[in-house]
């Protein structure tokens, strides 16, 4: 673990959201709102491990850290090096973030030549019904408690108010609670994610290394060459966005949940287009390009312009 480090970034993924150190970057994810799995690693080793899922009936807590604990030592099979735990640990001391929740904290400690260990909670939200079981993992000789307590203690698992936070790799942004993640994709220099809110639509697509993208067109003209069939009217300075003045317009945009790829001739099976708002701008000190696309039949072109000033982009 990097002691050096000081800088601490949010996370935040349906509708969890914590703070940790900023070289700590996503290793593993997986579900969705109801039940999933998030995990952050260092160049070294996975460091945190975040999951969740609806709570069962009326299992106790110390119940629900037993089944896990159990899960966690059983994976390791009978060669495996015994695993010290201590259970009932006041990892979050501020009571505001204990209010609804019932909360047990632990820690637990492999032997042999190259232990491990791991600072860890369990809770049960009465306000969106998930039980969550977080730890922060490190190898046998870290002094890592007070590390852990301060991420432990930011970790809140549903939205306050009428916005939730969603921010992974340096990408942070606010959406109205309601929104729903229906896909999302992590690829080196591109991340793509797509929000479902009733019947609308909303993309956010990221592009790292702009120059190489650009090949030396200005901003407005890769927009027009990559958008531009699909808008009708433009706005050429649609206002600042993330600190960076942007491009869009609106027009018509393909619906892609009625694009079919098997007899896609019938007429019944033709794609159809949506009012589309579209919004995107250049981060020159992230060296990165942005793109929000809106498909809403009621066609709410503020709606984009609210989002878009919520953005951090660097």
């Amino acid at each position: 673990m990097n002691r050096g480090a000081s800088k601490w970034a949010v996370t935040g993924w349906h509708h969890l959201s914590f703070e940790r150190p900023e070289d700590w970057s996503i290793g593993a994810v997986s579900g969705d709102f109801t039940t999933g799995y998030l995990r952050l690693d260092d160049t070294e080793m996975p460091r945190f491990e975040l999951r969740w899922e609806r709570t069962r009936g009326r299992e106790a807590p110390d119940q629900v850290v037993a089944r896990y604990i159990k899960n966690l030592t059983g994976k390791g099979g009978k060669k495996a090096p015994p695993v010290k735990i201590r259970r009932d640990l006041a990892l979050i001391k501020d009571e505001s973030v204990l209010a609804d929740r019932t909360v047990e904290g632990f820690h637990w400690r492999t032997e042999g030549p190259e232990p491990l260990q791991a600072y860890g909670c369990l809770w049960m939200c009465e306000t969106c019904g998930r039980t969550v079981f977080a730890q922060v993992l490190g190898r046998g000789g870290e002094s890592m408690m007070t590390r852990a307590s301060r991420l432990l203690s930011t970790l809140d698992d549903h939205a306050r108010g009428d916005t939730a936070t969603w921010a992974v790799y340096g990408l942070r942004i606010e959406l109205p609670a309601d929104c729903v993640l229906k896909h999302h994709s992590f690829m080196t220099g591109r991340i793509e994610l797509t929000f479902q809110r009733g019947g609308a639509r909303l993309e956010l697509l990221r592009m790292s290394l702009a120059e190489m993208h650009l090949e030396g067109r200005t901003f407005p003209d890769w927009f027009q060459d990559n958008y531009g069939s699909e808008i009708d009217v433009w706005i050429d300075d649609a206002g600042p966005t993330g600190g960076h003045p942007s491009i869009g317009g609106t027009g018509q945009g393909l619906d892609p949940d009625t694009v079919h790829s098997r007899m896609a001739w019938l007429p019944w099976r033709r794609p159809r287009k949506k009012p589309l708002s579209c919004r995107g701008w250049h981060c020159i000190d992230g060296n990165r390009l942005y793109v929000l696309r809106h498909l809403d039949e009621s066609h709410r072109s503020e709606f984009l312009d609210e989002i878009a000033g919520t953005v951090v982009c660097h």
